[in-house]
C-alpha cells in the first residue's frame, strides 16, 4: 500500500471515530483498572505512536488536583469517566489548569453529562471536518510525497493556530498582548 492510500485509509477511519455518550458508559461503578481499560478501548486514537494517554497515576493526580471527583470506595462512576474523557482528549493541546477551568465554568450551569455529550459532539464534528479537508488536499496534487507533506504542514499549522485561539480564549488575553516572548 502506498503512502497516499495508507493516509487516505487512516483519515477515513478517523472520520468515522465516535466517542461513547454518557448513557453508553458503564452504569456500574468501576475499579481503576477497569477505567483504564474502558478509556483505552474508546480513545484508541489518542495512543498514536504507542503513547499512554491515561495511567492510574494520572487519574490519581487529576483527583488530587480537584479536576475529577474522588472515587467512592475506590470505584469510579459515569461522572468520573466523563471528566476523564474530556481531560485526556484535550490535555495535548490545553494546559491541565485551563482544562480544569473550562470544565468548572461549563458545569456551573449544566451537569457534567451534558457538558460531556456536548464535548463528544464537538470533537467528532471537528475530526470529520479535518478529515474532509485532508481528503480534499490529498486529491489536489499529482505528487504523493508533496501532497502528504502539504497536508502535514497544513494540519500542523491548523493545530497550532487553533491552540492559540483556544488558550487565548481561556486565559482572557486580548489581541494586543504578544503570544510569546520574541527572544
Amino acid at each position: 500500500m502506498d503512502n497516499i492510500s495508507a493516509a487516505t485509509d487512516a483519515i477515513s477511519k478517523l472520520s468515522e471515530f465516535r466517542m461513547p455518550r454518557h448513557h453508553e458508559l458503564p452504569d456500574i461503578d468501576c475499579y481503576m483498572d477497569q477505567v483504564i481499560s474502558i478509556m483505552e478501548k474508546h480513545l484508541y486514537i489518542l495512543s498514536a505512536g504507542g503513547a499512554k494517554f491515561i495511567t492510574p497515576a494520572m487519574v490519581n493526580n487529576y483527583v488530587k488536583l480537584g479536576m475529577v471527583p474522588p472515587p467512592i470506595k475506590k470505584r469510579y462512576t459515569r461522572e468520573h469517566l466523563c471528566h476523564l474523557y474530556i481531560i485526556c482528549s484535550l490535555k495535548s493541546v490545553i494546559a491541565i489548569p485551563a482544562i480544569s477551568e473550562l470544565i468548572g465554568v461549563l458545569t456551573k450551569s449544566r451537569p457534567i453529562f451534558e457538558v460531556y455529550d456536548l464535548f463528544c459532539e464537538a470533537y467528532e464534528n471537528m475530526l470529520r471536518r479535518a478529515a474532509e479537508t485532508a481528503q480534499e488536499m490529498l486529491g489536489e496534487t499529482g505528487d504523493p510525497e508533496e501532497g502528504l507533506s502539504k497536508l502535514a504542514l497544513f494540519m500542523a499549522v491548523n493545530a497550532a493556530t487553533t491552540q492559540l485561539i483556544a488558550t487565548g480564549t481561556l486565559s482572557g488575553k486580548n489581541e494586543e498582548e504578544p503570544a510569546c516572548d520574541p527572544q
